[in-house]
C-alpha cells in the first residue's frame, strides 16, 4: 500500500469521468501551455522521470515509454517475414513508435501523421525520446489524421504496417473513432499488411472494458467496431504491461485481411523491454480475454 504524504505541496492528480483507474503523484511542473487542441504539460518525478500529460492524462514517460513503443512496433514488423516494409503512424507526437520502427532497415518509408506540431516539439525538448524526424525515410505530416487517411484511401495509398498510436477518444483524437475513419484505414492496408491498435483494459464484475468505452461512445472504441463490422476480417490481441497506464494492463489488436500469426518472430531483436521470446509469450492470452473480448 502507498502511503500518501500530507505535506506534499506538488501533487497532481488525473482527470478522470466514470469509472476510472487513475493517478495522483508528487511531480514537479516543468512546461505547460494550451496550444490550439489540448492542454500538454511535462512534469519530473523522482521515480518515473520526465511525465508528459495531454488534457490531464498521462501520455508517456521515461520510465516505461519503451514498454509500449517496443511491442507495439517490433511485434507486428518482426511477426512476419517482409523485404522492406512502408509504415504509417498515427499520431505518435511522442516519437516513440518512430524510434523504433527505424531501428530496422528493411524499413524503407515511415509516414507520420500528427494533428498537435506542439505535441512534438515539446517531446522533442523535454523527452529526449529521439524519433528521427531528418532520418531520409521518414515523412512527417501535421494535420487531421481522419482528413489524411480519408485523401490516402483516395488516391488508393497502401502500406504494409498502419499503427494507430492514439489518445483518449476526447479532444482532437475524436475524430478518428468513427466507423468511417475505420473504413479508410482498412482500404489503405496491402494485402498481406496489418493494422495495429491498443487500449488499456480492465475487468469489472460483470465484463472487461477497454478505457476507451468510459472516455467517449461505449459502442465506437475501434476495438468494438473492427470485432462488429468486420471490415478487415481478422482480429488478433497480444498483451503487455505499461505501469503508468490505467490497472498496467495493456492490450494490443492486430486487424488484417488474412489472419496471418504474428506470434512467431522471424528476426532476432532485443530492446529494453521486447526480446523474441517476450513476443511470443504476449499471445498467450488470460481466460478472461477470451471470455470477454473474444480473442
Amino acid at each position: 500500500m502507498t502511503k500518501i504524504s500530507e505535506t506534499s505541496r506538488n501533487w497532481w492528480h488525473e482527470e478522470t469521468e466514470g469509472v476510472a483507474f487513475t493517478h495522483a503523484m508528487d511531480m514537479q511542473l516543468l512546461h505547460s501551455e494550451q496550444s490550439p487542441y489540448q492542454k500538454i504539460e511535462v512534469f519530473e518525478h523522482e521515480v518515473f522521470g520526465r511525465v508528459l500529460t495531454l488534457d490531464d492524462l498521462v501520455q508517456a514517460s521515461h520510465s516505461d515509454e519503451f514498454m509500449y513503443h517496443e511491442m507495439a512496433v517490433h511485434v507486428p514488423l518482426l511477426g512476419r517475414k517482409r523485404e522492406k516494409a512502408e509504415v504509417l503512424i498515427v499520431g505518435g507526437g511522442d516519437g516513440g513508435i518512430l524510434r523504433e520502427a527505424l531501428r530496422h532497415d528493411f524499413v524503407s518509408r515511415v509516414v507520420m501523421v500528427e494533428i498537435d506540431r506542439r505535441v512534438v516539439e515539446i517531446s522533442r525538448e523535454y523527452l529526449a525520446i529521439n524519433g528521427d524526424y531528418d532520418d531520409p525515410r521518414v515523412e512527417l505530416i501535421i494535420g487531421d489524421a481522419a482528413d489524411y487517411m480519408r485523401e490516402a484511401r483516395a488516391r488508393g495509398d497502401k502500406f504494409d504496417l498502419i499503427i494507430l498510436d492514439l489518445s483518449e477518444p476526447v479532444g482532437p483524437s475524436s475524430s478518428v473513432f468513427t466507423r468511417e475513419f475505420c473504413e479508410d484505414f482498412s482500404a489503405c492496408i496491402k494485402p498481406d499488411g496489418v493494422v495495429l491498435d491498443s487500449d488499456s483494459i480492465f475487468v469489472g464484475k460483470s465484463r472487461a472494458y477497454f478505457l476507451q468505452e468510459l472516455c467517449g461512445d461505449k459502442d465506437q472504441n475501434l476495438v468494438s467496431i473492427m470485432q462488429r463490422d468486420r471490415l478487415l476480417p481478422h482480429v488478433a490481441g497480444y498483451r503487455s504491461i505499461v505501469q503508468l497506464y490505467p490497472a498496467a494492463e495493456f492490450g494490443f489488436f492486430l486487424y488484417s485481411l488474412d489472419g496471418y500469426d504474428y506470434s512467431k518472430p522471424v528476426k532476432e531483436h532485443w530492446g529494453r523491454h521486447y526480446n523474441p521470446a517476450l513476443h511470443t509469450a504476449s499471445f498467450a492470452l488470460p481466460t478472461w480475454w477470451k471470455e470477454n473480448l473474444g480473442f
